[in-house]
């Protein structure tokens, strides 16, 4: 007798079950997709934004603690003063090696360019061909007035600039040549001054900023296998002894604002059309049970219970929040991929529990959609109904 009622109840106004299965299928598919995208979005963002800068540094003990005294800086003098370029590859020997992705040695020194002191960064670059090219950063070249194809005198030998550099950074501001040259020039081989690290990280939380030294075993466990941006730079100076790893916070801090914004963006946007989906189903439901009080009152005047008659119209409204549940599921893992493609350039692959979770949600903001008219039409007097007074 239920399935029989429910049945029959599903083939009436087949226009109006459509636009419930449509409005939660739409809303349905608008969240699938946004949560599809920020389920997977944590490291395709993290690329995007490790392609800006590194955001690990890793300079000499020898240089780690400077003293200024009235406005010098003063440093002790050591011979652990660099990190030997042979020692780089124990970069990749750690337990994050999977999610370091650059690695970027540097030399630094200063050279004088006619009347000024200027800085000069020795990079692995590629963009000189050869030994005697140079890249000079935009603000630099200003004030040189130099440009591409100009020749500067560096160290006593001749450089021609092969590019301008814009960055927005401290790289406009100082001249780029290939690393092994300056490290030639300074009588420096073997040697640089400090590596710059790109890693996929997590972005930290309360827990990441306690004091590992402070962390109970397990703690301490759940933090070093926990790709923050500390525990990376703690495991590089395990496997580099001679060195300080210094997360660059204005990098990594700016990476955990960035994706908490995007992922609070898409859960907004997901909360936007699950609720348009609800006040759909109500303003439909709304509809259905006024045009149908004459019906519920004989079945109450008949003895059936409130529970049984909302039991059945709740059952017609979960099977239409079923059936627009999963076909918005299907079709937003489809719209994740061609947001992933469009945005990221890569196929985004969605959870496989998204599709039944996204269900689930659907069927329960269909049948709050219908809660609210469905109580105000069984709070009705059957008799009163009847006589066609309310």
């Amino acid at each position: 007798m239920f399935v029989r009622f429910v049945s029959q109840s599903i083939r009436r106004s087949p226009r109006r079950k459509a636009m419930t299965v449509a409005a939660v299928a739409m809303g349905s598919a608008v969240a699938t997709a946004m949560l599809g995208v920020m389920l997977d979005i944590g490291d395709r963002v993290n690329r995007e934004l490790r392609s800006l800068g590194a955001n690990l540094m890793v300079t000499p003990k020898g240089r780690a603690l400077p003293v200024e005294i009235g406005g010098i800086s003063y440093r002790p003098v050591t011979r652990d003063d660099f990190i030997p370029e042979s020692a780089l590859p124990k970069i990749k020997t750690t337990f994050w090696h999977l999610n370091i992705i650059g690695v970027a040695p540097v030399l630094r020194a200063e050279a004088r360019i006619g009347d000024r002191v200027v800085p000069v960064d020795g990079r692995r670059i590629d963009v000189p061909a050869d030994g005697h090219q140079c890249i000079v950063g935009s603000s630099l070249a200003r004030r040189l007035h130099a440009h591409a194809g100009t020749e500067l005198t560096l160290f006593g030998e001749r450089f021609t600039v092969a590019k301008v550099l814009e960055t927005g950074g401290e790289e406009e501001d100082c001249v780029q040549v290939r690393l092994d040259v300056l490290q030639r020039l300074t009588h420096r081989e073997g040697q640089v001054d400090a590596v710059e690290v790109s890693a996929l990280t997590k972005p930290e939380d309360a827990f990441a900023a306690k004091d590992p030294a402070k962390m109970t075993p397990a703690e301490y466990d759940r933090w070093y296998c926990t790709p923050y941006v500390s525990s990376i730079a703690h495991q590089i100076e395990e496997a580099l002894p001679m060195t300080v790893a210094r997360p660059v916070r204005r990098v990594a801090d700016n990476e955990g604002k960035v994706l908490d914004k995007i992922r609070g963006l898409m859960l907004l946007i997901s909360a936007a059309a699950l609720a348009s989906a609800g006040l759909t189903v109500w303003s439909v439901m709304a509809t259905t049970v006024l045009e149908r009080r004459a019906e519920i009152a004989i079945m109450q005047a008949t003895g059936a219970a409130n529970r049984v008659v909302a039991a059945l119209f709740t059952a017609e409204v979960a099977l239409e929040g079923a059936v627009g549940g999963l076909i918005g599921a299907l079709a937003g893992t489809q719209l994740a991929r061609w947001v992933g493609e469009s945005v990221f350039q890569a196929r985004t692959e969605s959870p496989a529990l998204l599709v039944p979770l996204t269900v689930l949600v659907a069927v329960a903001i269909a049948i709050a959609g219908a809660a609210q008219p469905l109580r105000r039409s069984l709070a009705l007097e059957p008799a009163v109904t009847l006589r066609g007074d309310a």
